[in-house]
């Protein structure tokens, strides 16, 4: 239900065409949201090291050749040392040797700081930026002991006004807002634009250009349970657009100018999406696709929906190239003649990480159901998968809601009337 204000004194007063008025709407929710509590986790180390054997080696080596030239009997409180020699042939070290890696590190510092000679503490740093390069390569991950997580009950409840405003000039153009508050006179989440037979151009607080056309899929719950049918768009958080549509073509592009600390001030930051939508054999077909660029980061995805009587189904795929790959780079060997010292870099394959996911949902009367999947693929990394199925029932001006959704292993359910005026 919408509740409209008419702003027409002044307007009436100058005899004008034009027009403007301002509706107010509304939501709220109240339900329960229980979440499957997770499972024991031990503690644990991994050593992330270099796919390729020999560069390790070769690296490690050169490691070990510099700690014992700079290191052995060369300065007051300094020994050389060994370092455990599977180490050479093991590509994910354990804790241990580890250990001897950095207790290496230590002494050279020591030995550049302890009145070594001028020689043997230049020599010494250069040997300490090759260890510090070969532990910086192991991109050690520790992963502290997690308890069992109980099972968790929550109450869920919202209220929500919303203010939308439009009006339209002597000249015929559109102009309007909308802004809402949450439980409180706070406005947040706040647009403007204007539009014309140019096109719409709209600041504030927008979804990427990509996302305003590809879109999500159908969730479930009257809180959404986790909202695990959303992708990711990393143009979600753009300030100014502009989108325009004709002949069952619309096209949208955004971008972020900067306006804070969290904004991309740096490489490209804009958003693309286009879309056709039309009639085929009785039934409703949409067809999207969109890119945004972030920095040095790619996002392509796509979509396809097609609605029919009460059937709806929509299928999307996203594919972020997660930025440029880094290849390795050895560390040279270091001496005290001053060969020149190129620190060792890890390679990181920033593979590409693939989402796709399909929702159905059947309306029927004042009942609905709906059904989704959705799987997230990284190379190297465990698949993570999400489904989730519910109902709704629309009492009038009330809808029940109800949930249950697999976050990857996670049971979720999720129940509650919601209400709009």
């Amino acid at each position: 239900m919408k509740h409209t204000l008419l702003a027409t004194t002044a307007l009436v007063a100058l005899s004008s065409p034009a027009f403007a008025e301002i509706t107010i709407s509304g939501t709220a929710r109240i339900g329960l949201v229980t979440t499957e509590g997770a499972a024991a986790v031990a503690a644990d180390s991994t050593f992330n090291m270099l796919t390729d054997d020999a560069l390790f080696v070769e690296s490690l080596d050169a490691a070990v050749a510099a700690y014992h030239t700079s290191v052995g009997g060369a300065a007051t409180g300094s020994t050389g040392g060994t370092i455990d020699t599977t180490i050479t042939t093991d590509i994910t070290p354990d804790a241990e040797e580890m250990t001897q890696l950095a207790a290496m590190r230590a002494a050279i510092l020591n030995a550049s700081e302890t009145g070594a000679t001028s020689a043997i503490r230049a020599t010494a740093k250069i040997d300490l930026a090759s260890i510090d390069g070969v532990l910086a390569r192991t991109n050690a991950t520790t992963n502290a002991a997690v308890a069992k997580a109980s099972d968790t009950t929550v109450g869920k409840n919202r209220v929500r006004i919303a203010f939308a405003g439009s009006g339209t000039t002597d000249g015929g153009l559109t102009y309007g807002f909308s802004a809402r508050a949450d439980h409180s006179n706070t406005s947040t989440g706040g647009s403007q634009y204007i539009s014309g037979a140019f096109g719409k151009i709209s600041m504030g607080d927008l979804n990427g250009g990509d996302e305003q056309l590809v879109g999500n899929l159908s969730g479930v719950g009257s809180s959404g349970a986790g909202s695990h049918q959303e992708f990711a768009y990393q143009s979600s958080s753009h300030n100014i657009g502009y989108s325009v549509s004709m002949a069952g073509v619309s096209f949208a592009a955004t971008t972020d100018l900067v306006r804070g600390a969290d904004s991309t001030k740096t490489g490209s930051n804009t958003a693309y999406g286009v879309k056709w939508s039309g009639d085929m054999g009785g039934a409703t077909v949409g067809l999207a696709l969109g890119t945004s660029k972030i920095g040095n980061v790619t996002e392509d995805s796509m979509s396809i929906g097609v609605s029919m009587g009460g059937l709806s189904i929509k299928a999307v795929s996203h594919t972020n190239d997660n930025g440029p790959a880094v290849a390795a780079v050895v560390a040279s060997a270091s001496t005290a003649s001053g060969t020149t010292h190129v620190a060792a870099v890890g390679a990181v394959a920033n593979s590409d990480t693939d989402t796709t996911g399909l929702s159905i949902s059947y309306a029927m009367d004042a009942m609905s159901v709906t059904a989704y999947t959705r799987t997230e693929s990284t190379a190297g990394v465990a698949d993570k998968d999400y489904s989730g199925v519910g109902f709704t029932y629309n009492m009038g001006g009330a809808t029940l809601k109800a949930g249950f959704v697999d976050a990857n292993d996670i049971s979720i359910m999720d129940f509650g009337i919601n209400f709009s005026f």
